[in-house]
């Protein structure tokens, strides 16, 4: 049974990765998933603090970073409110347009034509629209490489410690 429990845990934490790229998976919470699982189903002894503490730590950043990302970012460009809100409603729907590139592409081309129609000058528009490629890349690489520390956490404490 612990071989089903596992290849559970490496498909929450396959998805978990996926998930940084594609909004639609709740990357984080499969991390979370995996390691309740095995902590719940195959032994609950096994997990340090560390791997917990770990865990709470960079959940939090993540969800911190997140948010403020696009809107710092957005905002050292100039982008309206308008236009922070269009990136991430264009990041969703990018997802079933034109899917991976979508993500990025469209989210840019909602920035721009929406900066555009509040009479910004071309260069401008393209500025602030590059702008939220900046904070879709930036944000992207943080949460992954959070997301690898909180799984490697894990997978020290149940191969190396426990």
């Amino acid at each position: 049974m612990d071989v089903l429990w596992w290849i559970i845990i490496i498909a929450c934490f396959v998805l978990g990765i996926a998930g940084i790229v594609l909004p639609v998976l709740p990357s984080v919470a499969l991390v979370w998933v995996g390691v309740l699982i095995y902590h719940f189903l195959i032994n609950a002894q096994v997990l340090t603090w560390v791997t917990w503490a770990t865990m709470i730590f960079f959940t939090l950043v993540i969800l911190v970073v997140d948010q403020l990302s696009n809107v710092v970012v957005a905002k050292r460009y100039g982008a309206s409110k308008i236009s922070i809100f269009a990136s991430v409603v264009g990041a969703f729907i990018g997802l079933f347009v034109y899917p991976p590139f979508g993500v990025v592409l469209v989210p840019f081309l909602f920035v721009f034509v929406l900066e555009l129609l509040q009479n910004r000058p071309v260069e401008k528009a393209l500025n602030i629209a590059f702008g939220t490629i900046v904070a879709f890349v930036g944000s992207t690489f943080a949460k992954g490489l959070m997301q690898l520390v909180m799984m490697g956490a894990f997978l020290i404490d149940v191969f190396l410690i426990g």
